[in-house]
């Protein structure tokens, strides 16, 4: 209770210290809030569902705020273009589980083209920041989780893969929580681990849109290729440091 105390306390005082980044938060929050109200004309409780999701990662977004900075503290007095392309992942989740498959496939596909460019993108523009480093794996991990369940409803996968990529990012997540709330240290590296299988998975599910008979072994690479850089990750991090 006392971190969530804290954490939503220094969280108001960085949105009244960053009005403007606020400002944007909120403006990206009505463009949400409307693209969900224009699919309430068709799925009224899809539409629900989704605009409730939306509030919640606009929450989580204007609660981190603060971490819109590099890694030497350097503000970014904007949103940037990549946090926004994670934005967008994170907001069309919902549809992934029930869409059909051509707007699965509509929806997956350029959602990979986006996960490939961001980081280049973020570069290229001076916008990498500590939000975007954990954003951008976490948009990830939800989106492929349910798009890996609709592909398996509709058939373009087979179940078990979907429960090799639900189980690759269950793990990530159980990673980042004993890191927190157990070891009380930052997971530096945790979220970000297993970038190139990632990336496979990543292709799998998008060549799983196109019907490519290698998708479900891409997808089974990826998702344990995940595993073991996890693996990896937390092994090294509990090794004690070599002294000199």
């Amino acid at each position: 209770m006392r971190f969530f105390a804290r954490s939503f306390e220094r969280a108001r005082t960085t949105r009244r210290q960053r009005r403007r980044e606020h400002r944007q938060t909120l403006r990206v929050g009505a463009v949400g809030f409307a693209a969900w109200a224009t699919a309430g004309a068709f799925r009224p409780w899809l539409a629900l569902g989704g605009a409730v999701w939306w509030l919640l990662m606009l929450a989580m977004f204007g609660w981190h705020l603060g971490m819109l900075e590099d890694e030497s503290g350097e503000p970014l007095h904007r949103l940037g273009l990549a946090n926004l392309l994670s934005l967008a992942r994170a907001a069309v989740v919902p549809l992934l589980p029930v869409a059909a498959p051509a707007l699965w496939a509509a929806i997956v596909i350029p959602a990979g083209a986006t996960d490939a460019i961001d980081g280049s993108l973020a570069r290229a523009r001076g916008e990498e920041t500590r939000l975007g480093a954990w954003l951008d794996p976490g948009a990830d991990a939800l989106l492929l989780s349910t798009a890996a369940v609709g592909a398996a409803r509709h058939d373009l996968l087979p179940w078990w893969t979907a429960a090799l990529v639900l189980a690759r990012y269950t793990l990530q997540a159980l990673g980042v929580a004993l890191a927190y709330f157990v070891r009380a240290q930052s997971p530096r590296h945790v979220s970000v681990a297993g970038r190139a299988p990632g990336l496979v998975l990543f292709a799998g599910v998008a060549l799983a849109a196109l019907r490519f008979p290698l998708a479900a072994p891409l997808v089974s690479v990826g998702a344990l290729g995940g595993v073991a850089a996890l693996t990896l990750t937390v092994v090294r991090g509990s090794l004690p440091e070599a002294t000199a």
